[in-house]
């Protein structure tokens, strides 16, 4: 065994760990993520740490910001139309791979799972081959995760998610494409109200901590 494995363990579980808690926005958009409190939080060293936030910045899931350090980044009007842009080209981009595995669609007892416009990516990505495209699912699905809750004041996200499993169990692949052309062309051309919403949302998420 080389002496670096503790290393390489301590940066993984560091990379999994703030990638988590940025997914589920334990930071507010803007917030300044400082190093040593995360390496402290998390029992680490500031080396894997530091090369965690490298990594993370490089997914475009931190901002880096010279001399000053890093950043959660904020999800303007801009930044979701070329989000949801991306997903819809990935979208397409998935639907065009051979199909190698089942749709793994996990079920909630007798509820109807809900779907976003992150995990409609990973869950499409999950049949695929492509290593590439499974990683940028799994990105798009992390940098949108903030957006869900403004999505949802405005999409009727029931009647999507149930059309998104017929389509899906439906097994065409051209019903499919439609389906997520519309999806994102919907939330692409309402960007500045779905931003409106979100940073209204945040703001008073952040008041009421």
């Amino acid at each position: 065994m080389f002496m670096g494995n503790i290393e390489d363990r301590a940066y993984l579980q560091a990379y999994k760990a703030i990638r988590q808690a940025l997914r589920e926005r334990h930071w507010p958009e803007g917030r300044h993520i400082s190093v040593a409190r995360c390496a402290a939080t998390c029992n680490f060293s500031p080396t894997p740490v530091r090369e965690a936030m490298a990594r993370l910045a490089g997914e475009g899931l931190l901002e880096e910001r010279r001399g000053l350090g890093y950043f959660v980044p904020l999800l303007g009007p801009v930044e979701l139309t070329e989000l949801y842009t991306v997903a819809q080209t990935t979208a397409a981009s998935i639907l065009n791979e051979p199909v190698v595995l089942p749709a793994n669609v996990a079920t909630q007892g007798t509820e109807m799972m809900m779907f976003d416009s992150g995990t409609i990516l990973v869950t499409l990505a999950g049949q695929t081959a492509s290593k590439l495209l499974r990683l940028i699912a799994t990105n798009l699905d992390a940098r949108l995760a903030p957006a869900h809750a403004a999505e949802a004041s405005m999409f009727d996200l029931a009647a999507e998610s149930a059309e998104f499993l017929e389509r899906l169990d439906g097994n065409d692949r051209r019903l499919l494409q439609r389906f997520t052309n519309a999806y994102y062309s919907r939330r692409r051309k309402a960007a500045l109200e779905i931003a409106r919403r979100h940073e209204s949302i945040a703001r008073s998420a952040t008041e009421w901590k």
